[in-house]
């Protein structure tokens, strides 16, 4: 326990003057595999609970090597996260992300990214967000591989998640991995062999027409509804999406 809040603490200092949570509350929440580190606010209880769910993060070196710590790099998620002005908010980093868990190894976030363990963790900790806020309503966000997470989460509590919404999101890892040649993720569950349970949840997918990480024909091909997915043009992976965040800041 104090090796984990150890590496707590030098990761907290190191980002403290870019970190965009400051002013949300951070919490550690114990489960049964992983301690996930997340940031909330909560000023009216009993109204619906917003959990951005974070991607993959630094999984992977310029080189295509796994690190030794996929606490991401980039800000994006945490920015978009900090300035939803909506009364309940929450941002879920990922196992292994900030906080490096004694039983973290880097087939968490590689191979078995989106393992039964690794659900089940982020599962338990929006439960206990939501206990928090005190609500049984919850909208999930999901970034990147955080939109697989979120749409494995939101097919277990279909009648608690108001809305599912992704950006730039993996939804299919399957076709995804094989687009960029990479190796199987033998340890993960796959979201699209869930394909008639995800028809039932509310959603919408916001998808960037430059995205050369997740590419939109990618979703394309796993949403048969094309309603479901609007292009945000010009956008990359991780910008460019300035003109729809409202949209989902807008979403209670």
């Amino acid at each position: 326990m104090n090796r984990i809040f150890l590496t707590l603490f030098v990761l907290l200092c190191a980002c403290s003057t870019v970190n965009p949570l400051k002013e949300m509350r951070f919490q550690p929440i114990s489960t049964m595999d992983y301690t996930i580190a997340s940031w909330y606010k909560i000023t009216m209880p009993g109204k619906p609970l917003k959990v951005y769910i974070e991607g993959d993060g630094y999984a992977f070196n310029n080189n295509g090597f796994p690190t030794q710590d996929p606490t991401p790099k980039s800000t994006f998620w945490r920015e978009v996260a900090a300035h939803d002005p909506s009364p309940n908010v929450a941002y879920l980093a990922r196992p292994c992300q900030y906080i490096m868990s004694s039983t973290c190894s880097q087939q968490d976030w590689t191979t078995g990214r989106f393992s039964k363990p690794v659900i089940d963790a982020m599962d338990t900790a929006v439960l206990k967000l939501m206990k928090k806020a005190k609500t049984n309503q919850i909208i999930l966000i999901g970034y990147s591989g955080g939109a697989q997470i979120s749409g494995l989460i939101a097919i277990h509590h279909p009648e608690q998640v108001k809305k599912w919404i992704t950006v730039a999101g993996v939804i299919d890892y399957q076709r995804w991995t094989a687009w960029h040649g990479d190796n199987p993720l033998m340890y993960s569950i796959d979201l699209s062999k869930y394909l008639s349970d995800i028809k039932k949840i509310n959603q919408i997918h916001y998808v960037g027409t430059k995205d050369e990480v997740v590419p939109m024909e990618l979703t394309q091909k796993i949403l048969s509804d094309e309603t479901l997915i609007v292009p945000v043009y010009g956008a990359k992976h991780d910008r460019g999406y300035d003109k729809v965040i409202q949209y989902i800041y807008n979403e209670q």
